[in-house]
């Protein structure tokens, strides 16, 4: 009993120390990867734009997490194609270390790629990132993206990508 108070202490004293709500605003994001890449026979380059907002409304009651609106595209090497949008989860530890949970729905075409059998496509996934103190971010995102049986087939793939997120101050950020 006394090492689950122990443990019960840690995380409701020392854990929220380490937390910190220093997020940028809007961010661009850019990212690099590996489509499929949990299987070799789909396997293909993959390449995303991706806009994160940061919305008052959507303020969190704690001070350590923010939801962040997304909207995105991402493509591949084999002309496949899926838009979407979502919400991350941001929590930011010790002022750079980013955890970033998050969920997608949008819409998928196949190209030359992959078949996942609908073209309605969830994608679920976690960031793990850096962020440095003027809000620039580089890290790895894994996702998965599956049609959550809505169609006959549904064989999901994973992605791996790198990512780099440009906070966006007033308006574009290479105008002033």
């Amino acid at each position: 009993m006394h090492s689950f108070r122990s443990v019960f202490f840690f995380l409701w004293i020392c854990l929220p120390a380490s937390l910190h709500a220093a997020a940028p605003p809007h961010l661009l994001s850019f990212a690099m990867g590996a489509f499929d890449f949990t299987r070799q026979k789909h396997r293909t380059w993959e390449f995303e734009v991706e806009y994160k907002f940061l919305l008052k409304c959507l303020s969190s009651p704690w001070s350590f997490l923010e939801f962040r609106p997304l909207v995105g595209i991402m493509g591949t090497a084999t002309e496949s194609v899926y838009v979407y949008g979502g919400l991350n989860f941001d929590l930011l530890f010790w002022d750079h270390l980013l955890f970033a949970p998050g969920f997608a729905a949008g819409y998928y075409s196949q190209g030359h790629g992959k078949n996942l059998g609908y073209s309605i496509e969830f994608r679920s996934g976690v960031e793990i990132a850096y962020q440095s103190l003027d809000g620039h971010r580089f890290g790895v995102h894994f996702y998965h993206l599956s049609n959550a049986s809505l169609g006959s087939r549904n064989p999901g793939e994973e992605s791996l990508v790198v990512y780099y997120d440009i906070p966006i101050k007033r308006g574009f950020p290479f105008f002033k």
